[in-house]
This record gives structure tokens, C-alpha cells and sequence, in this order.
């Protein structure tokens, strides 16, 4: 073994930068940092952060930096740090006595990125610096970690000591341009599970159910506290629960502000079919995407919302994130970068979808009322502009979205929130 002193840099300020790192031999053997672990665990709640394992791959975060030990050979390095910066992935020697390995790894130029805030809506038991590290090696400038009640493996035993992180609209921790947030996922066994961000304080309890007086602690409660000092209030849908009757009151009421999506299929029952439902039904609500972590087998930031800057140039970066996710002027990804925006209104609406790093086997489709309407487009350009003329006295709502297929199995790689005609009630 030769012990290597890894580093990785940004290529334009030559300074080690946060990323996500595989190294493997050409069988696909993994070789770890030293002081991380060859196997770990990928169960919920159990040593979260600082790996994950997808896909029979195994990833590592780094803050630009490691050492590792490596036979001399032949291995292939990816590299990655979300979508401003290019991936890296590339076969490299190491020789008998070599100490030292030094990797660029580059921004994107005219980067459509720039404008915008990148965020995860919701991840679940990270310690502090594993959030941030993660985040950033992500590409996030934001990260919402939520408290929840969790029962602690092989015991009946409920642990909720990670209230005590709790920092509502205060930045818990930031490090690597990164900031980290701490509220709180609120769960009722058969009403339904909300996440509530930037609250001014902890709303409990935590877990309510039939046994606990419905009638007393209900999701409206828990919303119109959150809702107090301009918090942030989401749905975190859950396809297996059939009941959840009282959050989908309190969206048509306005009481819950977004839908989260962080399951990207398209298969019976996923959240994204059941958004399409909640739209032609006239519910304009808008959705926000998640990882939901919780476990070394989720990539932070899989999926994360891609939020517009505001225009007031002295607002924090954290509000316009919130402000722009509430409005809906977003869109959610794991890879694409997705605008939809209307361009025009005269008789007709012209409406104008953008995408950019697109992939060759990556279809872009409009969405009409649920309806799927696939693009043309040249699969040997990674961006494509796409301008429509549509008639608001025929449609509701328009959406645009980038699926992949993959096991012949189609999932949505990016989805902007949908558009309304000038025909559509309420307008």
C-alpha cells in the first residue's frame, strides 16, 4: 500500500473545496479515506453523514482533502460537487512511491446556476458538520434539517434529544458556504405530516394521534403556529398512508404553503402523479423538492429546489430561498436545470421552457392538465430553449419536466412548478 495525500481543488482559486469522491480499482473495488469505513451502515437514524452507499457504489465526503491508501495500479476517480462545478471522472496511475495526488476540478462558465439559491427542503439526522460538508459537496447553499421523534433500534424508547438543535430562523451552522437550519417535522398517525421551516420557535408536540385528543392537537394547530412569524409550512406526503385527510384540508386552505416531492417516479401512487390530481382538481398548489435523508443510502440534496434570487439585492440568502419557494418561482432537480416562464399574453399564451444540462437519453416534456407532451429536440445538445403558443380558454395549469428512464423505469429528473392560464379560477 502507498499512503496518498489527496487533494482537491477549485481550479480557479487553487483552494481545497467540499466534494463528493469514489475511488475504485478497474474491478469496481472502493478504497476509503482513512478514518472512514469500507462497510457502513445504510439503515435509517444510524451513523448518518459523510457517506453514502447507491447503487452498489460507494461515496465518500471530503472538505477537499484525505488520505488514502492505495496499492500502486490504475484507478478510476469521480469527482463531484453539484451543478455549478463540472464532474470529474477519470482513470489516473499511481506508481510505486508516489505521495501525492492533486485534482482540479472546474466551475461552470455562463452558468444558468448562478441565479439562483439551491436548497433541500428536509434531511433528518445529521450531526452538524456532516450536514454542511455534505451540503456543500452537494452544491447547496442551504440545508433544512428537521427534528423528528425517532425510536431508538431495539427498544421501545422514543429519542427527541435533537430538539435541543433547534434554531427556527436562525442559521444553526454554516461552514463551506453552506447554512444549516434546524426546525421540525410534526406527525400525526392518520391526519397527515408536516415540515414547518423558519418558525419562530418549536411547535409541539411532535407526534400527535387518536390517543392524544385529535380534536386538541391537530395539523391546522400546528400550522398557524408555525405560520406565526412568516414560517414555512410543507406537506411531506406519504403514498402509503391512505388517510392524511386533514392535510389535504389544510392545503386547500391555504394553511400548508407547498407539497413536497422527494420520491421522483412515476409509478401508481408516486407523489408526483398525486400533485397532478391535487392540480386538475383546482388546487393550485405549488411543490417543493427533498431528500428526506435519513439514512447513508440518500444523497443530500436528491432531489433539491432550485429557487429564483430575489431582486433586493440586501436580502439574505436564506429568505430569498423561502420567499421564492413559496411563490413558486422554482423548480426542483437531481441534474437538469428547468425554467418555465411566460413570455408573452395576447390572444394566445407564449410560454418559454429552458433546459440545460441535459443528458442524450433525457426526454423534455410539457405537462397540460396532466397530460404529457414529449419535445423534440437535438439529444446531441445538453441545452435546448423551447418556445409554445398555448390557448388559456383550453388548459388550467402547464408544467415542464426532464424524465429519464432507467430499468425501463421512468423518473422525473426536473420539474418546474406549474403555470396557470388567465382563464383558470382565481385569476
Amino acid at each position: 500500500m502507498t499512503l496518498i495525500h489527496l487533494r482537491v481543488s477549485d481550479a480557479e482559486t487553487q483552494k481545497p473545496v467540499p466534494v463528493r469522491i469514489r475511488v475504485a480499482d478497474l474491478l469496481g473495488n472502493s478504497f476509503h479515506p482513512l478514518g472512514r469505513q469500507q462497510f457502513f451502515l445504510t439503515q435509517p437514524h444510524i451513523a448518518v453523514g459523510g457517506q453514502v452507499a447507491f447503487e452498489n457504489k460507494k461515496y465518500y465526503y471530503i472538505d477537499g482533502a484525505c488520505e488514502i491508501d492505495l496499492p500502486a495500479g490504475v484507478y478510476n476517480i469521480e469527482i463531484t460537487k453539484g451543478e455549478r462545478f463540472h464532474s470529474v471522472s477519470k482513470n489516473i496511475e499511481i506508481t510505486q512511491g508516489q505521495a501525492a495526488l492533486r485534482i482540479n476540478i472546474e466551475r461552470k462558465t455562463n452558468s444558468p446556476w448562478l441565479n439562483w439559491i439551491c436548497g433541500d427542503a428536509r434531511c433528518h439526522d445529521l450531526s452538524y458538520p456532516a450536514a454542511v460538508l455534505e451540503g456543500s459537496a452537494e452544491g447547496l447553499d442551504l440545508v433544512h434539517l428537521l427534528v423528528r421523534e425517532n425510536i431508538l433500534p431495539g427498544t421501545d424508547a422514543v429519542d427527541v434529544s435533537r430538539i435541543l438543535d433547534f434554531s427556527g430562523q436562525e442559521i444553526a451552522f454554516q461552514k463551506f458556504g453552506c447554512s444549516l437550519f434546524v426546525n421540525t417535522l410534526n406527525h400525526h398517525s392518520f391526519l397527515g405530516t408536516i415540515g414547518i421551516i423558519h418558525s419562530h420557535r418549536p411547535v409541539f408536540p411532535l407526534v400527535s394521534s387518536s390517543s392524544e385528543s385529535p380534536g386538541i392537537w391537530s395539523l391546522v394547530d400546528w400550522c398557524r403556529q408555525g405560520h406565526r412569524k412568516n414560517g414555512l409550512i410543507t406537506w411531506v406526503f406519504d403514498a402509503a398512508n391512505e388517510y392524511q385527510g386533514e392535510a389535504l384540508a389544510a392545503l386547500i386552505l391555504n394553511e400548508i404553503d407547498l407539497y413536497e416531492i422527494s420520491n421522483l417516479s412515476l409509478e401508481d401512487n408516486s407523489p408526483i402523479l398525486f400533485w397532478y390530481t391535487l392540480l386538475n382538481a383546482g388546487i393550485k398548489t405549488k411543490a417543493v423538492g427533498s431528500s428526506g435523508k435519513d439514512s447513508n443510502a440518500v444523497f443530500l440534496g436528491h432531489p433539491k429546489t432550485w429557487a429564483r434570487k430575489q431582486t433586493l439585492s440586501d436580502m439574505p440568502t436564506h429568505l430569498s430561498w423561502l420567499e421564492s419557494a413559496r411563490n413558486g418561482d422554482s423548480f426542483f432537480s437531481v441534474g437538469p436545470f428547468l425554467e418555465l416562464s411566460i413570455t408573452k399574453r395576447t390572444i394566445l399564451m407564449e410560454v418559454q421552457l429552458i433546459a440545460h444540462d441535459l443528458s442524450p437519453e433525457d426526454e423534455i416534456e410539457l405537462v397540460i392538465d396532466g397530460k404529457v407532451i414529449t419535445i423534440d429536440r437535438d439529444k446531441s445538445l445538453a441545452s435546448v430553449v423551447i418556445v409554445k403558443n398555448l390557448d388559456p380558454s383550453k388548459f388550467e395549469w402547464v408544467s415542464g419536466r426532464v424524465i429519464s428512464s432507467r430499468n425501463n423505469k421512468p423518473a422525473v429528473k426536473a420539474h418546474t412548478n406549474p403555470l396557470f392560464s388567465t382563464s383558470a379560477k382565481g385569476e
